[in-house]
């Protein structure tokens, strides 16, 4: 990124490495993932009680998004089957469409795997998840990058969210679309 060999970044940082600058976008709350012909799927939004002796695929131990998760469980006192965890949120969407568990993973991957085999829900709590775009500093922008914002900001907030809440339905309107 310092080598100013790119035109955009995206990350989950909120820290510019050297030679750029960030661009915070909307944040949004981690979701459910759940296998489409789960139980739970027939809910429209889950509570920690719901996860209660649910196979649940993890996220590594070190990430700070397992930690927030595994937080709000204690909080509510709720034990899961934590039977698989892996760094990968797009690793953890795959396992879930294979039915082997149930997850909460940020709401961008969730969205680009769901489908036939997933389905998405809110979560009675909030985690934020929050991306940003990295620019470099010591070159011209691009032509168009201003528009790419726009779109990015847009489909990470009220756009996003409407198809979150269409998301798993096949019959459900898609905004945007």
């Amino acid at each position: 990124m310092s080598a100013q060999r790119f035109d955009l970044g995206l990350s989950e940082q909120a820290d510019a490495p050297p030679g750029t600058r960030v661009v915070a976008l909307p944040a949004q709350d981690e979701v459910a993932v759940l296998p489409a012909a789960h139980a739970l799927a027939g809910k429209s939004v889950l509570e920690p009680t719901d996860f209660a002796g649910e196979s649940f695929i993890s996220l590594a131990r070190d990430d700070p998004f397992r930690q927030q998760i595994d937080a709000q469980f204690a909080h509510a006192r709720v034990q899961r089957r934590m039977l698989l965890e892996t760094h990968s949120a797009i690793v953890v969407c795959a396992m879930v469409q294979h039915g082997l568990g149930v997850a909460i993973v940020n709401p961008l991957t969730a969205r680009a795997c769901a489908g036939e085999r997933l389905v998405l829900r809110p979560l009675t709590f909030s985690i934020p998840f929050q991306v940003h775009a990295v620019l470099p500093l010591h070159r011209p922008a691009v032509n168009g990058i201003d528009w790419l914002l726009d779109a990015l900001r847009d489909e990470v907030s009220s756009e996003g969210a409407v198809r979150l809440a269409a998301s798993g339905d096949p019959a459900a309107p898609q905004a945007g679309r």
